[in-house]
């Protein structure tokens, strides 16, 4: 999923953004320290700049804070995955409720285009690309459904559930459903809707499965080189 980067005056907020980004792509792990000297260095930023950044991600529940050990990616647990699951159906089947009748020619156009991508990129070993491109077709349902409260917290369970996945989900490869999203899209082509939506809940349905709950350990990138590599900037 595309986390835009905030061109704000509010450094705090482009902090967010930026380790926002990380998280969903994976490259920020749960547990991972968010060094504040290492932000406020990078960012030409003072630490109460960053810390209100990280108070922000917080907030949404992809940050946790550790007395006297400063804070850290999140680290959900099996209750929290299970909610933000079948949160995420109740947002998506929303948004297939809301979406019959909105998209034009030009909009299956893209949306074609954007599964043809998908398949490409997952045809690939682009382990990285296929993390930034995940949830896409989602978010772009959504975006339009026109409810633009439907997509913030869409986007928002989306960046939390990337870190269930890193936690729990099975080491397979797969395509992340780019096959369900061909099917999704034919079936709203020929504006039959209600397979549409059936097929939305086989997605999803597919997707929670692939949830084992059971931890597992990866590689961490060491966090300024992430840093530099989400802002361009060294």
């Amino acid at each position: 999923m595309k986390d835009t980067m905030i061109l704000s005056d509010d450094i705090s907020e482009v902090i967010c953004a930026t380790l926002r980004a990380a998280i969903f792509e994976g490259s920020l792990k749960p547990g991972d320290k968010l060094k504040e000297d290492v932000l406020a260095t990078h960012f030409k930023a003072s630490r109460t700049v960053v810390r209100g950044a990280l108070t922000m991600l917080a907030q949404q529940k992809l940050a946790e804070r550790r007395r006297n050990h400063g804070s850290f990616v999140a680290t959900p647990s099996k209750e929290e995955a299970q909610n933000l699951l079948a949160t995420r159906r109740v947002l998506e089947m929303a948004v297939m409720d809301t979406i019959p009748g909105r998209l034009k020619a030009k909009d299956f156009d893209v949306l074609a285009r954007h599964v043809e991508n998908e398949t490409k990129v997952h045809s690939g070993h682009d382990s990285m690309e296929k993390k930034r491109i995940a949830g896409d077709f989602h978010h772009m349902l959504a975006e339009y459904a026109g409810n633009d409260v439907l997509l913030t917290m869409l986007e928002n369970v989306l960046t939390r559930l990337s870190l269930v996945q890193s936690l729990y989900e099975r080491k397979t490869e797969c395509n992340c459903g780019t096959s369900h999203h061909a099917v999704i899209l034919e079936h709203l082509k020929s504006e039959d809707y209600d397979a549409a939506r059936e097929a939305m809940a086989v997605h999803l349905e597919d997707m929670a499965d692939n949830i084992v709950y059971e931890g597992v350990d990866g590689e961490k990138d060491e966090f300024l080189a992430i840093l530099e590599r989400m802002t361009g900037k060294t």
